[in-house]
């Protein structure tokens, strides 16, 4: 993080203060997507509030201020929470490495995709070369076996 995104994540972070406590108490280790997401719920309760059915059940006429500076830091912010992303994972090759106990990749390409919910085996292949570079040669057919 640099220190125009560290700036932003302060700036961001003491604005919404009063949303930040319920969102950490959901996951307490990640700031940056914290902070992103009370932005956003700002931003969904705003376009909520200014529509004119909400008004008129509600008998509020107030309507909530727009952010744009929030929402545009907010993106700024979005290269750093993918950074984050990326160094987690390259914890993936680990899930290939060779079991002292099987002999067998830790993980199949099954199991990987399952774990990081995507469509197919293929998908998961396609993640691990683009952060590994290639496929193992240890089980890299369907389901994991040769």
């Amino acid at each position: 993080m640099d220190a125009e995104q560290a700036t932003l994540l302060v700036q961001l972070s003491d604005r919404y203060a009063d949303a930040l406590p319920g969102i950490r108490d959901r996951s307490p280790e990640a700031t940056v997507p914290v902070v992103l997401h009370a932005v956003q719920a700002h931003q969904c309760h705003r376009l909520l509030q200014s529509g004119p059915l909400w008004r008129k059940t509600s008998g509020d006429d107030r309507h909530p201020g727009d952010r744009a500076e929030d929402v545009a830091a907010a993106l700024a912010l979005l290269r750093v929470a993918r950074t984050d992303l990326d160094g987690l994972e390259a914890a993936m090759p680990a899930a290939r490495t060779t079991s002292t106990r099987t002999g067998k990749p830790l993980l199949t390409f099954k199991q990987i995709a399952a774990a990081l919910d995507v469509q197919s085996e293929q998908a998961a292949q396609g993640r691990y070369r683009r952060k590994v570079g290639n496929l193992n040669s240890s089980g890299s057919g369907a389901g994991g076996t040769p």
